[in-house]
């Protein structure tokens, strides 16, 4: 009894000394072990087209996680009790092996519900039979291992729910893209972070992204989730953020490129709609594209937003721009003609030439015709420096700064280094070099009575400061002019749109290789303006190494008169060209003649 004394007294003394000296370090040392900081992930931003038609969004999802050590070890040591019960139960036999029997057939059922459990890990993740034991093995020096990214919940459930404590889950978000390949260009992608890493998900990554949160809970040995106890860090979702593009028109452009480009069997090919009003870009679409909804399908090349990053030489479509900067300059009137005879100019070895000598041509005609011997001969009439001025005021040789990541400066020469033959080159369109997006933007002023209003990929309430750039009259003077291309015998027959007046220019630009111009690969345009008598939509069209047609009035004008139809369309504009009807002739019947009337 005294010694039974002696030991309550030490554990009584034990225990005042625990609760009164030391209760401050075991409350550390409990929340150590049962306190956590969890991090509660920001959901990510919506994307929105202009009418608020989402074109990114996010779903719940959950990432499982282990340690693989302790998974590993959990499989060894109910594989050795499995072992060793079944070696004693063999080593038994009668009534005296009854215990090692229920001991074995406890172990195997461990055992079995362990590798049904790997099994159906296996099965909801797509592995192969032994992937996943495979998996955890070669990450055995690891303590942490993804088993599973941004998976369905249901899927996650249902492997939580084989009850194995050394699976922990996360709670994420995964984006997914309504319009698919449609967009891809343009709204780009975040990867299994969550992070924007192409388009509009990269641009405005910190916007849409928010702040994770931080919470601090309490959970029990088998790390389930008993309660939260204080919120550490608020978290702030991330901010929506509207596009200027209208996904109706965005996924008609995407449709008829698409097509257009594996009839030609052409390389690529890209298209851009741009509202003259507001500089606003309604839609922008390239073939090949990429799925942002399948990462695993998609090759880096794909990511590559042609319009936007893609620099080159813009060929015929720049002869419109040329009379425009001569009006400009004022060394030509629009009622004058130019003299092309005999189809040809030299400049020592360098020759520019057209397919024949079209003699004197009106400027309408020579823009039908797209003279390379007219528009060189209406450049050189101006001064270098007023025709780089021009040039300068359209935005060539600086991005558009209309939104994207990797927008292309192009490339536009100090007038001072121009010589006679850069001079005449740079009158249609070669010697300098352009992304389709700021070509379309440099057609926006005349479009717009001369204003160049500023390009942007996001909604705006209300449109920017403009620039005036041009004279109206000259814009409108250019636009006259440009409508003879799509006239019968213009190049540009093909981009005629029923009851709209049309306004554009044809254009093929050989591309220059290994130091030489190669007849056999080049990029075929059209551009253009629409309704001509009331200009809104600029609608540019590009086709990289056509197989089959070789003219921009081939190749691309086809596109260009499907998008510009249907936008039109689209946006209630009404038509300008309709065919006058005839008033009816009503046939006035004969009166009766009364006998002695006069």
């Amino acid at each position: 009894m005294l010694a039974l004394l002696v030991v309550i007294g030490i554990l009584l003394l034990r225990a005042a000394w625990l609760e009164i000296f030391q209760q401050e370090w075991l409350q550390k040392q409990a929340d150590k072990r049962q306190l956590r900081e969890v991090v509660v992930p920001a959901y990510r931003g919506m994307i929105l087209d202009r009418h608020g038609e989402p074109m990114a969004i996010s779903s719940p999802v959950e990432s499982l996680w282990c340690n693989p050590q302790d998974l590993l070890k959990a499989r060894e040591k109910l594989q050795k009790q499995y072992e060793l019960t079944r070696k004693v139960t063999d080593a038994t036999v009668g009534n005296d092996g009854a215990e090692a029997d229920e001991a074995h057939e406890l172990a195997a059922t461990d055992f079995a519900r362990l590798e049904s459990g790997f099994r159906a890990i296996e099965k909801a993740l797509a592995m192969p039979e032994g992937g996943l034991l495979k998996k955890l093995v070669d990450a055995g020096d690891k303590h942490f291992l993804y088993l599973g990214r941004h998976l369905p919940l249901e899927v996650a459930q249902s492997i939580k729910d084989l009850g194995l404590p050394e699976i922990g889950s996360t709670r994420e978000y995964r984006r997914y893209y309504p319009l698919a390949e449609t967009a891809g260009h343009v709204v780009g992608m975040t990867n299994l972070d969550d992070d924007g890493i192409e388009g509009i998900e990269k641009a405005k990554d910190s916007l849409l992204g928010g702040k994770n949160g931080k919470t601090r809970v309490v959970r029990d040995a088998n790390g389930r989730l008993v309660e939260s106890v204080v919120r550490l860090e608020e978290m702030q979702p991330g901010q929506d953020v509207y596009l200027s593009i209208d996904r109706r028109i965005q996924y008609l452009a995407y449709k008829e490129l698409k097509t257009r480009v594996s009839e030609l069997n052409a390389k690529a090919g890209s298209v851009v709609v741009l509202d003259a009003h507001s500089g606003e870009i309604l839609a922008m679409a390239n073939v090949p594209s990429f799925n942002p909804n399948n990462r695993e399908a998609i090759e880096p090349y794909l990511y590559r937003n042609r319009a936007v990053t893609d620099k080159s030489e813009p060929g015929s479509t720049l002869k419109p721009l040329t009379i425009a900067a001569a009006l400009e300059a004022r060394v030509l009137g629009a009622d004058v003609e130019i003299n092309t005879s005999p189809g040809k100019i030299n400049f020592g070895k360098y020759v520019v030439k057209d397919p024949k000598d079209y003699g004197s041509v009106s400027l309408p005609m020579l823009l039908a015709k797209s003279s390379n011997v007219g528009t060189s001969r209406v450049a050189l009439l101006m001064d270098a420096r007023q025709h780089w001025m021009f040039l300068s005021r359209l935005g060539f040789g600086r991005a558009p700064d209309a939104g994207f990541s990797g927008e292309t400066q192009g490339k536009l020469t100090n007038y001072a280094q121009w010589g006679k033959v850069d001079r005449a080159s740079h009158g249609y369109g070669y010697g300098l070099s352009t992304s389709l997006l700021q070509l379309t933007r440099a057609y926006g002023p005349l479009a717009a009575n001369g204003l160049l209003m500023p390009t942007n990929i996001y909604k705006v309430e209300q449109a920017g400061q403009p620039q005036q750039v041009m004279a109206p009259e000259t814009a409108r003077a250019v636009l006259r002019m440009m409508e003879a291309v799509v006239q019968k015998g213009g190049t540009g027959e093909k981009a005629m749109v029923d009851g709209y007046r049309i306004a554009g220019k044809t254009g093929t630009a050989y591309k220059y290789i290994n130091n030489s111009y190669r007849d056999d690969r080049y990029l075929t345009s059209f551009i253009g303006i629409a309704p001509a008598s009331r200009p809104r939509l600029v609608v540019s069209v590009q086709i990289d190494e056509p197989k089959v047609d070789d003219s921009g009035g081939r190749a691309a004008a086809p596109v260009f008169a499907k998008v510009m139809a249907e936008s039109l369309r689209l946006l209630d504009i009404p038509p300008d060209n309709l065919p006058v009807a005839k008033p009816a002739v009503v046939p006035v019947p004969a009166q009766p003649v009364t006998e002695g009337a006069t």
